[in-house]
């Protein structure tokens, strides 16, 4: 057998003939088979199924559950298990493919090319009705030449619908697959192929990709799991598998995990984050950085933490075109007005001091809190109050005031954030 076409499918019914007409229609001078799972759909597709199963009982071989697996990576590793061919292509039910003429032509080419593991193909991104979409899905390479180099960033070479590759699986020990995270099955199997060659991107298009988000028939591409524990589940996935790539290429290290090992650390205690980083490979510069941003970046400065501090993005603050309403008319408020009064849209001061009150600071009047209130909804409101920053939100929520800024925090942050950065830089160079 040369060729398996695995074909995987959940209450598709109504795009399912579709995707199997256009697996029926490939012209294939090769023997190949299609291999069918259906994971426990509650319509009318597996009664599809059959019937095609019925026209082509040759190429055809049918498993259908009785109870859903809610897990696509499973189904993909169960799929694989099937495949007898040398070579194997992937398909979902409201997916299709485009050009008669797909498999034949990634065949011949990985035929032709024995230093690739897989190739890849262009698609067009359809909705629900079939009308294509505007959408960039995958990054293409300039040389066509996907590496394990550009794996390091976690994004793909292509989608599974356009994947045709050589079938190491019944060779090598992959179980990694089947313990992989339920959307992240593609991720492992691309990086099982990329230690074996590279993977070449063939610049047309010969299939269709269905953006599909309603729940209960969308194609398992386009779910999104929300779950507060998921960065958490995630990371352990990433760590994991470059503890695997570690044993082919020593020095394997994702690019993004800084960003991941900082959502964690923003994220989750400090004993289960530990307890996850310690499993890695290159745990003595993950637990560096971990301690960095925990310590760092996860203080609880003040309104830093307070619900309705309207944000501690300084240069955004700054971008700001609103006129601004210092609140303090103290050293903050005179260090505030020193740097910044140049750029001209501080409109006045206030102050709780009765002492400070109806005096002029720098050149603006000072006024009573309550005269925020007449221009509420056409000033920002920035608290330059060090000592007293909770308190003072607290009074602009009574107030009426919900959104508000915090000087000293926010120039807090952004100092940690340049401290951060600057360690993060001289541990990224000196610890493996």
């Amino acid at each position: 057998m040369e060729i398996s076409i695995l074909l995987l499918t959940y209450n598709h019914e109504r795009h399912v003939r579709k995707a199997l007409d256009s697996i029926i229609m490939q012209e294939i001078n090769v023997p190949y088979e299609i291999i069918i799972l259906d994971d426990a759909s509650t319509d009318d597709t597996p009664k599809i199924l059959w019937e095609y199963k019925k026209k082509h009982p040759e190429k055809i071989r049918l498993y259908i559950r009785k109870i859903n697996s809610g897990h696509p990576t499973k189904n993909g590793y169960f799929l694989f298990s099937k495949a007898k061919g040398n070579y194997f292509a992937t398909i979902e039910g409201d997916d299709y493919w485009t050009d008669k003429q797909k498999i034949q032509k990634q065949y011949d080419f990985l035929e032709r090319h024995k230093e690739y593991s897989a190739c890849v193909t262009d698609l067009t991104v359809v909705n629900e009705q079939g009308a294509e979409i505007e959408m960039e899905v995958y990054k293409k390479k300039d040389n066509h030449v996907y590496t394990l180099e550009d794996f390091r960033s976690l994004s793909e070479p292509g989608m599974t619908i356009t994947l045709f590759a050589r079938n190491y699986f019944d060779k090598d020990a992959y179980r990694i697959i089947y313990q992989a995270d339920k959307m992240m099955g593609d991720i492992t199997s691309y990086m099982l192929m990329l230690l074996k060659g590279d993977i070449y991107q063939l610049d047309e298009k010969t299939a269709a990709y269905r953006y599909v988000c309603k729940a209960g028939e969308s194609n398992f591409n386009s779910i999104h799991f929300s779950n507060k524990y998921r960065n958490y589940i995630q990371t352990r996935y990433w760590i994991k598998l470059e503890n695997y790539v570690r044993q082919y290429q020593k020095d394997f290290e994702f690019l993004p995990m800084s960003g991941v090992i900082k959502n964690t650390a923003l994220q989750y205690p400090i004993m289960p984050v530990l307890h996850l980083l310690m499993q890695s490979e290159n745990r003595g510069k993950y637990i560096v950085q971990y301690f960095i941003y925990k310590f760092l970046l996860d203080s609880d400065y003040l309104l830093e933490k307070t619900e309705k501090c309207a944000g501690q993005n300084w240069r955004k603050f700054l971008k700001r075109k609103k006129p601004i309403v210092l609140f303090g008319a103290g050293a903050a408020a005179e260090e505030y007005m020193d740097k910044y009064a140049w750029k001209g849209n501080i409109f006045f001061l206030v102050d709780n001091s009765e002492k400070k009150q109806n005096t002029s600071m720098k050149g603006y009047l000072v006024k009573k809190p309550e005269e925020v209130l007449k221009y509420k909804n056409k000033v920002d409101v920035l608290i330059t109050n060090k000592n007293h920053e909770k308190e003072i939100g607290k009074q602009l929520l009574k107030m009426g005031i919900n959104n508000y800024y915090s000087y000293c925090s926010m120039q807090s942050a952004r100092l940690r954030n340049k401290l951060a950065r600057k360690l993060l830089g001289y541990y990224d160079k000196r610890v493996v």
